[in-house]
């Protein structure tokens, strides 16, 4: 039995991808362990419980973070390291990982790096030279890594989920199939400049025969939902903390409305679905911004900088992309092409 370790974790950016390549490489081998190390208390330490094992390690939120932090986390992963003793670690990026990172240099043991955005995060950009292969969501990444093994993957997300039939889709999410679906997310945490704005349309799209699915966040929900008037849950406005099935949400929707992570950006792509992107605007490199740009060039919606964002904007935007239709992109099955390049290293070390 192999041991990998996927470090992963911070926001769902990391933590989806890796747990969407951990899924499909279970489904598709027997002698393969998959353990996840990330953060006490994170968002990993809740959406992995009862389906990977995990470790956690103490390590504050980055604004938090102090530079004895590492220090303590660095032995943390040591004994980990030593009790599993892995074949092969996997990096998602984020400071997470930076412990785990070193541990691996200094100890030197084999790890392969995922990164989701157009623009490198610092993590994966500084570690890059010392990884066996990178792989990438976008192929405009490559010239910002120096490494020689950089492979051109597309984001790790769950295809079968994303090519469902629309209108099954929208039945089992209770949806009327007889008016168009409005998908607004703020991302994993959701957005709080997003809600307020859109807050305030609302009845104006519904009375636009809109039904409207909208991710809050969990940390603002109980705020949000306190003066929402029961009117327009019947006209079809459904709030929500959280969407748990996020690929049948993107499939059942005729348009979206959302920050710009790498990982929503690859999935409207893959299941054709048109977006309103609004980048958060204190993205590190701005990465969230040029990952729309990427989305908006191949006809896939527009951006709306949240300096600029207003009811009157929104609902000109949503006008004007409500009606249009865009063909799903015929993109690589990224978990299948990385597993391929993770198997034949692990059988090249027999």
């Amino acid at each position: 039995m192999r041991n990998i370790i996927f470090v992963a974790g911070g926001t769902g950016g990391h933590l989806y991808p890796a747990m969407n390549l951990a899924d499909y490489i279970m489904n598709n081998s027997r002698d393969i362990n998959i353990i996840f190390i990330g953060r006490k208390n994170g968002i990993e330490s809740k959406l992995l419980k009862d389906k990977f094992p995990f470790y956690g390690i103490s390590l504050p939120r980055a604004i938090e973070l102090r530079p004895w932090d590492y220090i303590k986390a660095f032995y943390e992963v040591e004994k980990i390291i030593r009790k599993l003793k892995p074949d092969l670690f996997v990096i998602f990026g984020s400071y997470i990982s930076v412990p785990v990172l070193i541990n691996a240099v200094f100890w030197r043991y084999p790890f392969y790096m995922h990164e989701q955005n157009v623009i490198p995060g610092k993590v994966i950009k500084y570690f890059s030279p010392l990884a066996k292969g990178i792989a990438i969501s976008f192929p405009e990444t490559k010239k910002f890594l120096k490494n020689k093994n950089i492979f051109y993957t597309g984001n790790f997300v769950r295809k079968e989920q994303l090519t469902i039939d629309k209108e099954s889709c929208k039945k089992e999410l209770g949806f009327n199939l007889n008016k168009k679906l409005l998908l607004i997310t703020g991302g994993s945490q959701g957005a709080r400049k997003i809600n307020e704005i859109v807050k305030k349309i609302i009845p104006i799209l519904l009375d636009m025969n809109w039904e409207i699915f909208h991710q809050i966040g969990e940390n603002l929900f109980s705020e949000y939902i306190k003066d929402i008037p029961e009117e327009w849950m019947f006209k079809g406005y459904r709030p929500t903390p959280f969407i748990n099935e996020m690929e049948k949400a993107i499939r059942a929707s005729d348009l979206a409305i959302s920050r710009a992570g790498a990982t929503t950006i690859y999935q409207f792509l893959y299941a054709g679905l048109p977006a309103i992107y609004i980048p958060y605007p204190y993205a590190k490199d701005n990465h969230q911004y040029l990952n729309a740009k990427i989305a908006v060039e191949k006809g896939f919606g527009t951006i709306i900088k949240e300096s600029d964002l207003s009811e009157s904007v929104l609902i000109e935007k949503i006008v004007e992309w409500g009606d249009k239709k865009v063909k799903p992109l015929n993109l690589p099955d990224g978990r299948e092409i990385f597993w391929g390049i993770l198997k034949d290293y692990l059988e090249g070390r027999n």
